[in-house]
């Protein structure tokens, strides 16, 4: 049975998983959830190749190691391989798999980490979106709106920076607080927020929940939002850190033009999303185009390219972390 790992952590019962097509891993993902802090929300895919499982990074911010060996493109999974990530390590199961064994199938949000047995947290009918990020509902959200309204709000035939963001673990972070307390908290964020935004030019297009979709004329005053932001959000911390949230930033630069099917204005808004999703709390990432954009001037500072696969957009995308705390301002 050559497409069947086994997913171990110390501790813990080995799980094996069945893999017959696509499998995302990660703390946020539609797949495999692991409870570990080292781990990013969507960390890696295995997908099945004809019966070869080929593992791929998905620029994740501790990486994925194949014997050792950090990955930076994708491998495949082989008998003698063992591959690692945080406290996590994912072997091949090559021999027939016991009566006793329990094989989960390819599985969508499936949590272990949390308890030695595995549960299941799949959605019931009607609620297929409850393991959206808030990015992707805003992103969703904008893909089913009149697509004339929101060509219009963008600036029509315009080249924009899209900016998506959200509060890194938000619906954990509401069952701690409590309803009145977290309230209070969303409500300093979206003044800080909203405030950035008005200060640097900026035009909010949907705000949902914690999440929230942007657009700029300039990818510069983009940054030096989402900087804002992030100082402003830091600075509450240091003043109360019982409250203290961390906001992921992402932003990709596209023409805001659109054909009759909407096809070329939902590609950027994909990407913008995908390379939000990728964020980490208190990170911001931005497409290689708009470290292009911006590096000339020489005061904004970004980290190395980090190949991506970004769902729904075909080929290998680069990312770069943008070094917020260093901007001008």
């Amino acid at each position: 049975m050559d497409n069947v790992i086994v997913v171990q952590q110390e501790g813990r019962k080995p799980l094996y998983v069945l893999v017959d097509d696509v499998l995302d891993i990660g703390r946020e993902c539609d797949g495999l959830l692991l409870v570990d802090e080292r781990v990013s929300r969507r960390h890696l895919e295995i997908r099945n190749e004809h019966g070869r499982l080929i593992v791929t990074d998905l620029g994740s911010s501790n990486g994925t190691f194949l014997d050792g060996q950090r990955i930076g493109a994708p491998v495949a999974l082989l008998s003698s391989s063992r591959i690692e990530l945080g406290s996590t390590v994912i072997t091949l199961h090559r021999v027939p798999v016991g009566r006793d064994t329990k094989v989960v199938p390819n599985p969508r949000d499936t949590m272990i980490g949390a308890a030695d047995v595995v549960r299941p947290v799949r959605p019931s009918a009607g609620t297929e979106d409850i393991r959206r990020t808030s990015i992707e509902n805003v992103a969703m959200d904008v893909a089913t709106s009149d697509s004339d309204a929101i060509q219009q709000a963008m600036g029509a035939d315009d080249t924009v920076t899209i900016m998506f963001s959200d509060i890194e673990s938000s619906t954990e972070k509401a069952l701690a607080m409590g309803d009145v307390a977290w309230m209070d908290v969303l409500g300093h964020h979206n003044r800080i927020f909203e405030q950035q935004v008005q200060r640097h030019g900026g035009r909010i297009i949907k705000n949902q929940g914690d999440g929230y979709m942007v657009t700029f004329g300039s990818a510069r005053r983009a940054l030096l939002c989402a900087a804002g932001v992030q100082a402003d959000l830091q600075g509450h911390e240091a003043v109360d850190p019982q409250r203290a949230i961390r906001v992921r930033i992402g932003c990709h630069t596209g023409e805001a033009i659109h054909d009759a099917s909407g096809d070329l204005f939902g590609r950027h808004v994909i990407i913008a999303a995908r390379v939000a999703n990728l964020a980490e709390g208190a990170q911001v990432l931005v497409s290689s185009i708009v470290r292009e954009i911006t590096a000339a001037r020489g005061d904004l500072t970004f980290g190395e390219p980090q190949p991506v696969q970004l769902k729904g957009v075909v080929g290998t995308q680069h990312v770069h972390e943008f070094d917020w705390a260093a901007a001008p301002g």
